[in-house]
């Protein structure tokens, strides 16, 4: 399935190194209209904390939006952290003419379906029930490209880890608090993440966190070269019986 201008969907571990993990982003100039600060010990503790608590209430419901001139594609899905992969459906397009489909993808790659979901709902059970009914032979599999939606994909699987980060460390690559921000009723924490590897000295992460008081991940915007607008992804919780399906597209008919 392709977009009109561009196919559909661009291709950590840690905080530390997330920015690593995604291809094509770049280091940004410090915006002259924040006042960001170095980060306090307290709050290097609580963005290490991030992904172990994203881990933790897995699994989490995301919605992505990549704004691209007229185009904008949106995808709501459901991350399976422990299982490692997640499945979703997605709308991109212009506000006239719109394509859909359903959605998975892990460490390694996705599959878009070839045909329109036969459900539009994007609660996180709507979402799994959408991605088990698509018949294995509807699975379009393939690795990451350089497409800005693969790169947002292939983000939210770095979001989350099995232990802790390391505050020292992380503190020491540059992330760097912004501001306070409420988003859903709580106040977050806004910060930009630690520089990629061998960055300039006063350069800026391309990726920005909102973490709340409880060291919960609601937010992260992604910097990349060619929009006029970050990629946005929105974490929410589930309810712990929601299950993401088997790698759908590697089922038997």
């Amino acid at each position: 399935m392709a977009r009109p201008r561009r196919p559909l969907l661009w291709g950590a571990c840690a905080l530390l190194v997330a920015t690593a993990a995604v291809a094509g982003v770049a280091v940004r100039e410090p915006d002259g209209d924040l006042d960001p600060r170095p980060v306090t010990v307290a709050e290097a503790q609580r963005l290490a904390m991030a992904r172990f608590h994203a881990y933790e209430s897995s699994p989490l419901a995301v919605a992505v939006h990549v704004p691209d001139g007229a185009d904008t594609t949106e995808v709501h899905g459901v991350l399976d952290y422990r299982a490692h992969r997640a499945v979703g459906v997605y709308r991109t397009g212009t506000a006239t003419a719109r394509i859909a489909g359903a959605l998975a993808w892990d460490q390694s790659g996705l599959a878009v379906s070839t045909g329109t979901p036969g459900r539009t709902d994007t609660t996180a059970p709507g979402i799994a029930a959408t991605a088990k009914a698509v018949p294995a032979r509807a699975w379009s599999p393939r690795a990451y490209s350089t497409d800005p939606l693969d790169a947002a994909l292939r983000l939210t699987m770095s979001l989350a880890g099995n232990r802790p980060d390391n505050a020292q460390l992380l503190a020491q690559s540059g992330p760097r608090r912004l501001r306070e921000e409420t988003v859903d009723g709580r106040v977050h924490t806004v910060f930009s993440g630690p520089r990629p590897k061998n960055a300039a000295a006063g350069s800026v992460s391309p990726l920005t966190y909102w973490v709340d008081a409880q060291g919960r991940l609601g937010r992260v915007e992604m910097v990349l070269p060619g929009l006029d607008r970050p990629v946005r992804l929105d974490l929410r919780p589930v309810a712990p019986k929601v299950r993401v399906p088997d790698a759908p597209w590697r089922r038997t008919p």
